[in-house]
């Protein structure tokens, strides 16, 4: 028979814990035998939430299926099992202690030979954050690189439940004989930091994209801890000790709200009360060094150094404890975005599969580009991705023939394209020399990325455009266009502007990208290329209709070079069509250009693209980041009198994608669009009147995206030491709770 009783335990005055007991009567050990754990749980772990604060603390509440890891240096000998992970059961959600304990796996810890057991356990349970020791009685827990907190609503009330994976707990017991019940009773080991953010006095809402807390360089609080748990006490935590190496002067979090990752956003004088985790091995008092910065979805960010008035018993940090800033820091101002800030304050540890990026169909065509056809015009309407529709450029005869081949132009407007025999007998088309060249429009484009962002350069070779052979390579192939625009990208002039494709993967962060280009060659040629610094792509202009039936929209692999070079390992999720046909006409094959799709079917395509973007990053797992979409909604439908431009950008600009914008702006829920290319970009709007480039943009500073947890969100270095890359989710954070010692702190100052 199993009696229950309930213990109270005051957590130092800091936090309030209820937990539970049970006594197992009559129990004949063997060895072999699973130990039992009695549920004397104290809250504090990864999905935990708290109750409203009292005067002992906050009271803290299991979540059903918490799971905490359990180990004995006992139960390790002997023929024991030394280890398991449990998971948390409980009966309501207001429940303050486990009702049970029970294995995820099919062997739980075991009795060994040895007459007593010393038993430790860490919440949370956690292959990436939470490392056992060989000899059972140690641990390395390393802090998040980031604290996803979540925004939900209780009561009425907007709160930010902390990320309690960086909430670590542990628990011990010692002295259990073989076969009793273990009790195990947690106290946390994290410290915590709790103060009010305060929207603005005036103006528009803010929307924050990361607070972080730092320390005087040489100051850890956080990093990865080596934890010895032989050397617990009743009144002393165990043993930490940070790893050479690992050590963090900051920690960094945001608060995103919990159902559509949407960045918190706090209007004139709202105010919200957050949680930072620390990971402290010391008493630690904050100086004036001390401070925070808030990031805005604006780029512009500000820092608030600590008033150092109070005593330094009052600002002094207890490794385990909650030390609250008793004063709201000073109102967040409220800027204008601009577009010269887009990527200052993205984390740069997210993934680049994440980024949504607007761009120009030929970009430098007047045609398709009316309003904007230069580099610099469409760069300050927020254009950072350029679509080159490349063809050689020539001298040509008094007749009007193609003379000699002088260079790799862009087209840029249909005056500046001759016939190789003449306007009478025709040939394959090529530039005159009025024409940009490739390499002096790729100088305009390095030249003007700045150090906090990256552009993309999308390169096509133009149809029925001569295909001139300008020398022999290596192997004995022709050196054709593809060629000539790897060697102009691994120039010197371009040395440390365009990005080496090579050294990019699916991991790849917006870290390592920054102040560069990245060129991809959409080539269907088959040539090989070797030593380019680009990638490779394969979606033909001339398509069939399969491309636009069903789900079987372009699914190909980015490679470092064509044809059968390796792959990246990312794959282009992308659509495009050049010629367009009315929907009143329907789709025909009667072309040159191979099947030529109605606006529907354009439509249609590019939407299942999207859906795929929206439910892959609903479901809050993220698992897939090798995936990079590509959405051509360029073109023209094709008139007699006229080629119409126009429509294509009234209906696949503004009436589809900019209405699919509009939509995530109006309901505050948002997901990654890939590399969009527009006709007309610049006249191309939202339904709510914003430019659709700036909106694609601003965009991406409204919402929590997945990122590597292995490397640093404030300069992408990896903080872990193994280089190694685990998919981490934009999943929920959970709350704490924790009671406090208190300082202040006064008036923001801009830091970028």
């Amino acid at each position: 028979m199993k009696t229950k009783k309930y213990l109270i335990i005051s957590a130092l005055a800091l936090l309030a814990y209820s937990c539970q007991t049970e006594e197992i009567v009559d129990v004949q050990p063997t060895p072999g035998q699973e130990v039992q754990f009695g549920a004397s749980l104290e809250k504090n772990a990864t999905r935990t939430i708290y109750g409203d604060e009292n005067d002992k603390g906050f009271p803290i509440y299991w979540v059903e299926g918490d799971e905490v890891v359990v180990f004995s240096p006992e139960c390790a000998d002997g023929g024991g099992v030394g280890s398991a992970t449990y998971k948390v059961h409980v009966d309501n959600e207001a429940q303050n202690y486990a009702s049970s304990l029970d294995k995820t796996g099919d062997i739980g810890v075991r009795w060994g030979d040895n007459p007593t057991g010393s038993f430790y356990s860490i919440y949370p349970a956690s292959s990436l954050y939470t490392k056992i020791g060989n000899g059972y009685k140690t641990a390395t827990l390393t802090m998040p690189a980031q604290q996803d907190n979540n925004i939900v609503t209780e009561n009425g009330k907007k709160i930010v439940r902390s990320d309690m994976r960086s909430c670590f707990m542990y628990a011990e017991t010692s002295g259990v004989k073989s076969g009793e019940t273990v009790d195990l009773k947690y106290k946390p080991l994290s410290t915590a930091l709790r103060f009010t953010l305060t929207g603005p006095q005036t103006g528009d809402p803010v929307t924050i994209t990361y607070v972080r807390i730092y320390a005087p360089s040489g100051t850890y609080i956080s990093g990865t801890c080596n934890v010895d748990f032989s050397t617990t006490t009743d009144n002393n935590l165990p043993t930490m000790t940070i790893v050479n190496g690992t050590g963090r002067n900051y920690v960094t979090m945001n608060a995103a709200d919990a159902s559509t990752g949407a960045y918190l956003t706090l209007a004139q004088g709202e105010t919200i009360e957050m949680n930072a985790f620390l990971l402290i091995t010391q008493n630690t008092v904050m100086t004036d060094k001390w401070y925070i910065e808030v990031g805005t979805a604006s780029g512009k960010s500000y820092k608030k150094y600590l008033d150092t008035s109070a005593s330094d018993k009052a600002r002094t940090l207890v490794p385990g404890m909650v030390h609250r800033l008793t004063e709201a820091l000073p109102s967040i101002t409220s800027d204008e975005w601009s577009a010269a800030n887009w990527m200052a304050n993205l984390q740069r540890n997210v993934y680049l599969s994440e980024i949504s990026i607007p761009g120009a169909w030929y970009s430098m065509h007047s045609e398709y580009q009316p309003e904007n056809n230069t580099i610099t015009s469409l760069y300050q309407k927020g254009v950072r991705a350029f679509h080159l529709d490349t063809r050689w450029i020539g001298n040509r005869t008094v007749l009007g023939w193609l003379d000699d081949v002088v260079d790799l132009g862009v087209v840029d407007t249909d005056d500046h394209t001759f016939y190789e025999q003449g306007s009478v007998l025709k040939g394959d088309k090529y530039l005159t020399t009025y024409a940009p060249t490739f390499e002096n429009t790729l100088k305009e484009i390095v030249a003007a990325v700045q150090p906090e962002e990256y552009m993309v350069v999308i390169c096509t070779f133009a149809q029925g455009s001569g295909n001139y052979v300008y020398g022999t390579n290596a192997d004995g192939s022709d050196k054709v266009w593809i060629h000539k625009i790897s060697e102009i990208c691994n120039s010197e002039d371009f040395k440390n502007k365009v990005i080496e494709a090579s050294q990019l993967n699916a991991n790849s962060t917006v870290a390592d990208v920054l102040g560069k280009v990245i060129v991809i060659v959409n080539t269907y040629t088959e040539t090989p290329v070797s030593g380019s610094k680009c990638f490779f792509m394969n979606i033909p202009i001339s398509q069939n209709s399969t491309v636009f039936q069903g789900d079987n929209y372009y699914k190909v692999p980015l490679k470092y070079n064509n044809v059968d070079a390796p792959s990246s390992g990312i794959t282009v999720y992308g659509t495009h069509a050049q010629q367009t046909a009315y929907d009143a006409d329907g789709s025909t094959t009667d072309n040159d250009n191979g099947y030529v799709p109605t606006i529907s079917e354009r439509k249609d395509m590019a939407e299942k693209i999207l859906d795929w973007s929206k439910a892959n990053y609903s479901t809050k797992s993220n698992d897939v980041h090798n995936i990079w979409m590509y959405l051509g909604l360029g073109g023209y439908v094709y008139e007699r009198g006229g080629d119409d431009y126009t429509t294509i950008r009234d209906e696949l600009s503004n009436n589809f994608l900019g209405a699919k914008v509009q939509e995530m702006y109006d309901s505050n829920s948002y997901y990654p669009i890939g590399i969009i290319l527009l006709n007309d970009i610049a006249a191309s709007h939202t339904t709510g009147g914003m430019g659709l480039a700036q909106s694609i943009l601003e965009m991406n500073n409204k919402y929590r995206k997945a990122y590597d947890p292995n490397r640093s969100p404030v300069d992408g270095s990896y903080i872990n030491g193994t280089g190694n890359s685990t998919v981490q989710s934009a999943a929920p954070g959970y709350s704490s709770g924790m009671k406090d010692n208190n300082t202040n702190a006064i008036g923001w100052t801009r830091c970028r």
